[in-house]
């Protein structure tokens, strides 16, 4: 069968399975868990001609300042009255792994930013990959010293309330996830403070992947919802897996798009990678245009990351290059190889 053949069957039966999904997203989750409410998208659309600001340079954080200036008006025009709520990527909690996770001078950057114009408190949230108690990563991490020059405040996405959101099981049915309802609030300006890394699934993981996978909660052990996002039979059809992300992404979407290049990780991320010095900062308010011009910068083709992909065919953001406005740094200037996760061949079969 051929690759469009194959493609338009997946899509039929993704099409059953979300009238089906669509009925259900109502649905209790589990007794153990708080009770839900149902919040609806947060995505708008996008408008045409998103710019997206690259820079590179010496210093993680002074590149990072340096493109918010170059995308300043776009800021300032989207946040309005909304709460500010950055989300770090703690996939990991230990000093040891820094790689994988989201360096504070990133947030700093930003923070440094908002502050002669954002009078309110700021939050940053996340609930780490490992279950761990927020408190591990920011302690390892050093984000309590933020306290001392910004006027913010921390949230363990483990101890917020959810909604019920459904995904797509392997057999096309619905899977309920319970769902951190700050990640899903349409009144929050969401903030995607990522790290720029390869990944053994989705080929790479850049700002948009940083919100999906953490909006699912995540207790520990088997009370881990998040985990339900991985466990489909990947190997045998990665489909599943690109497209319930892209479910995910139609619920909870960031605002801002941050993505820390200055010291990537290539080959089996996002956890057991090399690092790579690139020394780029990307941001922009269109972040599938922000994880296209990443991908660029890593050298992959933006084709073989299906999640990006069916966001930007269903007018998530533009994932044209031709109708990016990249400002800063030119592409060719930033450009470095990212070596794949030894599964690349596998995981680009969703096509």
């Amino acid at each position: 069968m051929s690759d469009p053949m194959k493609r338009r069957d997946f899509i039929r039966k993704v099409s059953a399975g979300m009238l089906m999904t669509g009925i259900a997203v109502n649905a209790p989750a589990r007794s153990i868990l708080k009770p839900v409410h149902f919040i609806g998208s947060r995505k708008k659309a996008v408008e045409a001609g998103s710019n997206v600001a690259l820079v590179r340079g010496p210093d993680r954080k002074g590149n990072m300042f340096e493109a918010l200036k170059l995308i300043e008006n776009d800021i300032m025009n989207s946040i309005g009255e909304k709460q500010i709520v950055i989300k770090p990527n703690f996939t990991r909690v230990e000093k040891k792994d820094w790689l994988a996770s989201t360096q504070v001078d990133n947030v700093r950057a930003f923070l440094e930013f908002i502050k002669p114009f954002y009078k309110k408190k700021v939050i940053i949230a996340e609930g780490t990959g490992t279950a761990d108690p927020l408190d591990v990563a920011l302690k390892s991490y050093d984000y309590h010293s933020l306290q001392n020059d910004y006027d913010v405040e921390f949230f363990d996405l483990m101890k917020d309330q959810y909604s019920t959101v459904n995904i797509l099981d392997s057999e096309i049915h619905p899977e309920p996830l319970a769902t951190s309802n700050l990640l899903l609030d349409p009144n929050i300006y969401l903030v995607s403070a990522a790290v720029m890394k390869t990944h053994s699934l989705a080929v790479v993981t850049l700002g948009l992947k940083n919100i999906v996978m953490a909006a699912p909660m995540n207790f520990g052990g088997k009370n881990n919802d998040r985990s339900k996002m991985h466990k489909f039979p990947v190997d045998k059809n990665p489909r599943y897996f690109n497209y319930n992300l892209f479910m995910m992404a139609q619920r909870s979407f960031p605002d801002l798009t941050l993505i820390d290049g200055f010291t990537g990780m290539q080959g089996n991320g996002p956890l057991t990678g090399d690092p790579i010095e690139a020394g780029v900062a990307i941001a922009g308010t269109d972040t599938i245009a922000a994880d296209r011009v990443g991908c660029e910068v890593m050298g992959h083709d933006f084709s073989d990351v299906g999640h990006l992909v069916y966001c930007a065919e269903a007018g998530m953001g533009e994932g044209d290059l031709t109708k990016i406005n990249v400002l800063g740094n030119k592409i060719n200037e930033c450009r470095k190889k990212f070596r794949p996760a030894d599964s690349f061949e596998k995981i680009i079969q969703w096509k």
